[in-house]
């Protein structure tokens, strides 16, 4: 947290007046980190594969959320102190302070708890005694018009995607299958937001919804993807007190843990975690309990990764049947069963969901990425997502050099994400550029001026080697495909 605010990474909201819990602002450094992440799961999940993209409205009227289930089951249980009236998640505080307890999701289970513990169970402030278990409805309500009708921000992006699907059907070729992306803000009014990033009441998204007919779970690409191994955890795994396997995702599908369309984007998921640099051996796939899976779904399966605040789930994949557009169907009054040409039957289709969550992302990644050299910590993020490319660093700010720099430092920022830097020791400079996770750095000084080279420095090793000016861009371009900061130890 210390790095993140002092980096201009990310900071509460509204800092000056104390911040409210749950709110952070991406700072300069931060949001290119972010926006960098965005675009590569763009690039592999939507235009790679051919998939569409969309924006949908934020403001989601009751009714959309009454048939989506939301308004009557999106909730958490909550707890309040007797003596101080402090509110608190019951699950999080049954969970802290009673060793080995999980919730299994019963409101009827967790009330047992508490009662049963009650010389146990005391408000974190003030040791107060709880009153009942009750639930809360974690969506933000507003009111839409002069009339305010009742309305929410959204708590996920699905719900844009799935009330347009028959508009996007008839426009866009009205072929199985079909699949809609979308990247942006969610809403949860969380009891007790907490860690930072991890749980958040404003956060970003990105989801994608693959429409298919259930009597066709096979996917183009299938095979370029079945060999890519995985740490798994399966739900009997769990049950027998056995532990990860690694396992490809041909052998999820022969082992009937997956059907194929949910194997093929595990393994695509598995491959954007390794692209952006996380550390594998700390991430997993989980198959969710069944007790833990939702009514509307086939099955769930999370990615988990361990971090400072323990496991932590980044990703969602639900095969969520036809549960939702029925629920609109029926709700709205509008055909949502469609004709399938290839199987010349009518069905609504079936709907396989990943559903990922940016802002945790960016905090494991993070800490995955953190590292220490003899100058001190520095962020080791793959050159695919740095937040800035390259730094352009006079060596001087006088006789002409600063005036090349800035010239050079234009010119790359037609290509790359450039950071310009002039005051301060070299020393100082290199490591403020390693410090928010800049790969290259290239320095200009008298020499530049004589042959029109200058020294190009990687992070991770700190070696420099003198190029040529005109040669920059294709090297930086040619290190940042390898997923590389580091070089062959050659001299111009």
């Amino acid at each position: 947290m210390e790095l993140a605010l002092n980096r201009s990474f990310f900071y509460p909201s509204n800092e000056p007046y104390g911040g409210i819990a749950g709110f952070y602002d991406y700072g300069p450094v931060g949001i290119l980190l972010k926006k960098k992440i965005e675009d590569l799961w763009r690039r592999r999940f939507i235009k790679e594969l051919g998939f569409y993209e969309v924006e949908s409205s934020i403001i989601t009227p009751e009714r959309v959320l009454l048939a989506s289930g939301h308004v009557d089951n999106f909730t958490d249980p909550i707890v309040e102190c007797e003596r101080c009236h402090a509110k608190f998640r019951a699950d999080h505080i049954a969970e802290e302070q009673l060793e080995h307890f999980k919730w299994n999701g019963s409101l009827e289970e967790l009330q047992d708890v508490f009662n049963k513990h009650k010389d146990v169970l005391k408000c974190p402030n003030c040791q107060g005694n709880f009153g009942k278990v009750k639930v809360f409805n974690l969506m933000f309500k507003t009111g839409i018009g002069a009339d305010k009708s009742v309305a929410y921000t959204r708590p996920e992006t699905a719900q844009g995607i799935f009330t347009s699907f028959i508009r996007l059907w008839r426009n866009h070729g009205g072929k199985l299958p079909m699949a809609v992306g979308q990247v942006g803000k969610s809403f949860r009014n969380e009891i007790s937001p907490r860690n930072v990033l991890v749980r958040m009441r404003e956060f970003t998204q990105m989801e994608l919804e693959y429409f298919f007919n259930p009597k066709n779970k096979f996917i183009e690409g299938f095979e370029d993807v079945k060999d890519v191994k995985m740490r798994f955890l399966s739900a009997e795994n769990q049950k027998n007190g056995k532990g990860v396997e690694v396992l490809t995702a041909k052998d999820l599908v022969e082992l009937g843990l997956v059907h194929e369309i949910f194997a093929y984007f595990l393994a695509k998921e598995w491959q954007f975690y390794e692209e952006l640099g996380l550390n594998m051996e700390k991430c997993r796939f989980r198959q969710l309990l069944p007790s833990e899976v939702p009514h509307y779904s086939n099955g769930n399966v999370d990615m988990e990764i361990e971090t400072s605040y323990g496991v932590i789930e980044t990703i969602s994949n639900a095969d969520r049947s036809n549960y939702d557009l029925s629920q609109h169907q029926k709700f709205s009054g509008k055909k949502f069963e469609i004709y399938d040409a290839a199987s010349g039957e009518r069905l609504v289709p079936h709907v396989f969901e990943v559903s990922l969550g940016v802002d945790r992302l960016v905090f494991a990644l993070m800490e995955h990425c953190l590292k220490e050299n003899e100058f001190g910590e520095f962020f080791a993020f793959n050159p695919i997502i740095a937040p800035y490319d390259v730094a352009v660093l006079p060596l001087m700010k006088r006789d002409g050099i600063d005036k090349k720099a800035k010239e050079l430092a234009k010119e790359l920022s037609k290509v790359f994400d450039v950071l310009f830097m002039d005051t301060g020791s070299m020393g100082k400079r290199f490591w403020r550029c390693d410090g928010i996770g800049v790969p290259y750095s290239i320095t200009t000084d008298y020499q530049t001026l004589i042959d029109g080279t200058v020294t190009l420095r990687t992070r991770d090793d700190g070696y420099q080697i003198r190029i040529k000016e005109n040669e920059i861009k294709e090297r930086i371009t040619a290190l940042k495909l390898e997923n590389k900061t580091t070089q062959s130890k050659t001299t111009h």
